[in-house]
């Protein structure tokens, strides 16, 4: 079951997100309050076992991920981030989030789905995942230690 994102739950993605940090940015209690409170797209499924965070790519929210998709795109939606518990693994609810954030986008009027995926350190089933949805390459960029290539899917 998708839902909003709910106080009760902040730890287990807290947790989550620290199992992942490899390919995510670092978050604590006070980042992902102020996340939160930006976002126009943050759900979760169960009791946080697996969320959603994502913008209007013309929102107020400026990342360099953001800056870079902008320059490519118009009226998109970003996929800030999304991580999935492993004992959720296999059973299609990274497909389900995937399928609420474009029924989301797309009430927002929006036209596409920007997203970035590591390339250093690499993640090479994200890759095939998001070309399974539908998502094409846009370009790569690098930035200090990590390298991310960019991707999106028209709505």
């Amino acid at each position: 079951m998708i839902r909003d994102i709910r106080p009760e739950h902040h730890a287990e993605i807290l947790r989550l997100n620290d199992a992942f940090v490899h390919w995510l940015s670092p978050l604590d209690a006070a980042g992902l309050s102020a996340l939160l409170g930006q976002c126009g797209y943050a759900r979760q499924v169960g009791e946080g076992r697996a969320f959603m965070l994502g913008y209007d790519g013309n929102s107020a929210y400026r990342h360099k991920n953001v800056d870079w998709l902008s320059n490519r795109l118009e009226r998109y939606a970003y996929i800030d981030r999304i991580v999935v518990d492993p004992s959720l693994a296999g059973q299609g609810v990274a497909r389900q989030l995937y399928r609420d954030f474009e029924n989301w986008a797309l009430s927002q009027g929006l036209n596409a789905i920007g997203c970035e995926v590591n390339t250093q350190p690499d993640n090479p089933g994200s890759h095939a995942f998001h070309h399974r949805l539908g998502f094409r390459a846009l370009g790569d960029a690098a930035y200090g230690d990590t390298a991310v290539r960019y991707y999106a899917k028209p709505l």
